[in-house]
């Protein structure tokens, strides 16, 4: 007969101590984790060090924006520690520019300062000279430069000012005719060619000709912007591009704009339906597709204008106490035409407008945190979906999937709030890169329950 010691049930394992015990005891699943590990690192470190500036980490970028700016807006920057990425808001109502240019007004001349009103070659000239002598030598003609019958000494004096101003912007109206004319060399100088605008330029207005014959359009090195489009209704929306042939010819207020910042048409660049960027940090002025400001210009309340007549015999510190950069001259006679009378009036808020970069649009830089600290960070995560493994309870799918979920509201939230760009890409590439190599939950069979240990030398049962 068997003793009690010998009848004695062996004492099997639990389930979750089996599970257990097959996580720490079995080589296997040992060296599996440990290629997790390298896998998890290796994904964490790609990300971190390629996918900043790629397509991938704009688009997140981009998704991460729509949960919080207001359309719309668009991108720049790169998603580096040396290139952050900008949030361009562009705004769809205008505000009073803050600071506007100031701008130098042909009056009708009620004392008869000039020979002539409106005012000769000659008397265009002494405004120049005057300028310069103020301290100006940026300045943008709102007005054209066109006489009946000139004679050919004022225009010589008018011409050797304009030869000594390092900057000018010359105007004229254009339209479109049966007949077209050559861009003139100023308006090819002020224009950008239609291949390297980005988008469709068929909405664009045409234009062929200059409509004042014999206008002055500057020296060899002026600019010239057109004041109206004659062949388009007017609106009050002004027009900041034309199509002249294969060129897109520029508004006068746009390059008033561009001389204010010294920036050249060859580097500005315009998205048809968005925004014309001057430069790479701006202003970015928002346009819809028929080449309009998006928006119509609202006007200042601070005054800036100064009568022509008043530069004669001004102190040398007339101008010193107004806006640095580009003067507009524009015409406020009351003989002019209606058309003429409304585009000077909306000149120099419109050229304000365009030269300010908070008056249409605003920017939010979300930089990075230090490279050590992003590193650090990231290695927490790595010890952390290692250490994962030790507990059973928690070292399934479903928990790596949770914990991906949570990296991405935290995303959404602070961003936003800190104004920082994280390393959400590598983290969830870690994260999502653990998810396969986890395994599920063991089941316990009868292969992974303790066997009985086999009795040598007890008595064989009974038949």
């Amino acid at each position: 007969m068997p003793t009690a010691a010998q009848t004695k049930s062996p004492k099997v394992s639990s389930p979750r101590c089996i599970e257990g015990s097959l996580l720490f005891q079995n080589p296997k699943s040992m060296s599996r984790r440990h290629l997790k590990l390298i896998l998890c690192a290796l994904a964490a470190l790609l990300a971190w060090t390629v996918l900043p500036g790629t397509f991938i980490d704009r688009g997140l970028f981009s998704l991460t924006a729509r949960a919080f700016a207001e359309p719309p807006f668009f991108i720049t920057g790169k998603g580096s520690h040396e290139s952050a990425y900008t949030l361009r808001t562009l705004k769809r109502q205008a505000v009073p520019p803050g600071d506007p240019m100031p701008d130098i007004t042909i009056t009708d001349d009620p004392d008869r300062v000039f020979q002539t009103s409106p005012p000769s070659p000659v008397d265009f000239a002494i405004i120049l000279k005057n300028l310069r002598r103020l301290g100006r030598d940026s300045i943008a003609i709102g007005m054209p430069l066109a006489w009946p019958e000139p004679d050919m000494i004022s225009l010589m004096a008018l011409d050797q000012q304009l030869d000594a101003l390092p900057s000018v912007v010359t105007a004229a109206p254009l339209s479109r005719g049966p007949i077209p004319s050559p861009l003139p060399p100023a308006f090819r100088r002020a224009s950008v060619a239609v291949s390297e605008i980005h988008g469709n330029t068929r909405s664009l207005p045409l234009v062929n000709r200059v409509s004042i014959p014999d206008v002055i359009l500057g020296n060899t090195t002026s600019l010239a912007g057109f004041t109206a489009l004659e062949s388009e209704p007017d609106g009050r929306l002004p027009h900041l591009l034309a199509l002249w042939d294969d060129r897109v010819v520029l508004s006068f207020a746009l390059l008033a704009a561009l001389a204010d910042h010294k920036i050249s048409p060859a580097r500005i660049e315009i998205y048809m339906g968005n925004y014309i960027s001057l430069g790479n940090d701006g202003p970015f002025i928002p346009i819809d597709e028929f080449g309009r400001l998006a928006f119509a210009p609202t006007a200042s309340d601070t005054p800036a204008s100064i009568p022509a007549e008043a530069l004669i015999d001004a102190p040398d510190d007339f101008l010193a106490e107004r806006r640095a950069g580009t003067v507009l001259i524009r015409s406020s006679m009351l003989a002019a035409d209606e058309a003429s009378l409304r585009f000077s009036e909306s000149l120099a808020t419109t050229a304000s407008l365009l030269a300010d970069p908070s008056g249409t649009s605003t920017s939010q830089a979300f930089t990075r945190i230090p490279r050590l600290v992003e590193f650090l960070l990231l290695a927490s995560l790595i010890s952390l979906l290692h250490g994962l493994g030790d507990f059973p309870k928690t070292s399934d799918r479903h928990t790596l999937a949770i914990l991906a979920g949570c990296f991405v509201i935290l995303h959404f939230i602070l961003v936003p709030a800190t104004g920082t760009w994280l390393p959400s890409l590598p983290a969830l590439a870690a994260v999502l890169t653990a998810i396969p190599l986890t395994p599920r939950h063991l089941p316990v069979s009868a292969k992974t329950q303790a066997a009985p240990p086999t009795q040598k030398n007890g008595p064989r049962p009974a038949v």
